[in-house]
């Protein structure tokens, strides 16, 4: 009975994580862009995480496709249904693409060691990685931190910014965020974090990347209005990937064809 019950989760585990979960959403051709979204039927919580490993676009030309970097994408993890890449538009005319590639499926946990509860913002140490040495030991790439506006004014001492062109340069105005926090991730090894549930908090957010360091900085603004208190209660979650924590489903789909916009 037992070995009947194994045989059982086992062939579930692996219809759960089949070509046939992954479909594509829409490829469209835009004036700059080709952009080719990719959907994995999932759950969409944050212990149900994907990112791309790997993506070939080829038509029937025998032409493979060139990534677009001109118009950035988050990169990282997400805990949607939904993956995008953008290509540049080919110099010559195209029927059909030939989309192959493999799709990484992160779901932490404490047990595999790839989940973090770090705690509230109140009682987190300021600038200093909260990345568990034991981890940062194999990979020193990787950094997350709770920083202050020291830590910015000794990084970019002369910083100053605009939003639109019509504006003048401004300075930084710290009081307009609820608190920054910093991170570095690289292809070998990935990080997400969520702050209150959410993967990518506030608004009206700045972002500061030191090209020395490789370090991200970003300003947030989670409401309006926030008290200290409130500040102080904001949990924040880590999550760094580990073999444990990841499968990887190889996927193809043929002779898609992408509509102009």
């Amino acid at each position: 009975m037992n070995k009947l019950l194994l045989l059982l989760l086992i062939s579930i585990s692996v219809l759960c994580f089949s070509q046939d979960n992954i479909k594509l959403s829409y490829a469209s051709q835009y004036d700059d862009f080709i952009e080719i979204d990719i959907e994995m039927n999932k759950p969409t919580s944050k212990f149900d995480l994907i990112d791309f490993d790997t993506v070939t676009v080829t038509d029937n030309k025998k032409n493979v496709w060139k990534e677009n970097k001109e118009y950035p994408l988050n990169y990282n993890y997400n805990n949607g249904e939904n993956k995008v890449k953008r290509y540049y538009i080919p110099d010559h005319t195209f029927k059909t693409v030939n989309i192959k590639g493999v799709m990484k499926y992160f779901t932490p946990s404490k047990a595999n060691g790839s989940y973090f509860d770090l705690g509230t913002l109140g009682d987190i140490p300021r600038n200093t990685n909260l990345i568990d040495k034991k981890i940062t030991d194999k990979n020193p790439e990787l950094y997350f931190s709770i920083v202050d506006s020291t830590v910015i004014n000794k990084i970019f001492p002369d910083f100053s910014y605009k939003i639109n062109e019509d504006e003048d340069y401004k300075k930084i105005d710290f009081k307009s965020y609820d608190f920054i926090y910093a991170y570095r991730y690289n292809k070998k090894q990935k990080i997400m974090y969520f702050i209150n549930d959410d993967g990518d908090p506030g608004y009206d957010n700045l972002s500061i990347r030191n090209k020395k360091t490789g370090i991200t900085y970003k300003f947030v603004k989670l409401k309006k209005g926030m008290t200290p208190s409130e500040v102080s209660k904001v949990r924040v979650e880590l999550m760094i990937e580990n073999e444990k924590s990841i499968r990887k489903i190889p996927f193809e789909l043929k002779e898609v064809t992408v509509e102009k916009k």
